[in-house]
């Protein structure tokens, strides 16, 4: 028998975390109290970030690196509170038409890991998304796995939080930016406003289809402050911590 799953409440991270794992964090029943060797660990890794290296022309289309098994990014994110942590998704197999993927969210409270079997359609249509199954592991190690039934009757609301998901840099402006992983020229600047369980943010984002998943370099919120970075990113290798 599945342990109950409590209602899921606002996230406070940005853009990416609440649409790709939407609320999984909160449903999971995380701990916020500081471990401070996670902290130690975080705040290392972040003082070791250093100027980018490698440099990106602007792209020559507006279409996405197709999805394939081993793609990763990590991406360093500050929230409202303006504490940082690491978030990294892995693409680690594709079945039926769907893939599996892991997200690992490394933070002052500890590591959190999701897994989900999504299949995205087209990339082109929101409502072509379907998630196929959801498990969890929390800082703890404990697994919850989130019954069939639920996924179901929650798919509306899951597709309200997937915008950057759907990728569509058509007649988009180009800027540049420069992220701890890489300069990036010409980069698709897009609005979005991603709404779940009463949470509500705008998030301004710039992607590059040179990177992998979401093609996400930078997001920063319009309405409430919080910033995700590319720090680095992978286009083969991606190995489960599950």
């Amino acid at each position: 028998m599945f342990p109950e799953v409590p209602t899921p409440r606002p996230p406070r991270a940005p853009l990416l975390v609440a649409a790709f794992t939407f609320s999984l964090v909160s449903i999971a029943g995380c701990a916020a109290s500081v471990d401070p060797a996670a902290k130690a660990d975080i705040d290392g890794r972040i003082a070791s970030l250093r100027q980018p290296m490698s440099t990106f022309p602007a792209p020559a289309t507006f279409v996405p690196m197709p999805l394939a098994a081993g793609q990763w990014t990590q991406h360093k994110m500050v929230d409202d509170k303006g504490q940082p942590s690491f978030l990294t998704y892995k693409i680690l197999s594709e079945e039926a038409g769907a893939f599996w993927i892991e997200t690992v969210h490394e933070s002052y409270s500890g590591r959190t890991i999701q897994l989900m079997l999504v299949a995205f359609g087209n990339r082109t249509d929101p409502g072509q998304i379907e998630i196929r199954a959801v498990k969890m592991k929390d800082s703890k190690g404990r697994v919850n796995e989130v019954p069939a039934p639920v996924i179901s009757m929650m798919q509306s609301l899951y597709k309200k939080a997937l915008p950057m998901l759907v990728v569509n840099w058509q007649g988009q402006p180009q800027e540049s930016v420069v992220v701890p992983g890489g300069q990036f020229a010409g980069c698709f600047r897009a609005r979005t406003d991603v709404q779940w369980a009463g949470f509500h943010s705008v998030q301004d984002s710039w992607s590059h289809p040179a990177v992998p998943i979401s093609g996400l370099v930078k997001s920063q919120g319009v309405d409430k402050p919080s910033t995700m970075e590319l720090v680095a990113y992978g286009l083969s290798g991606a190995t489960s911590q599950f």
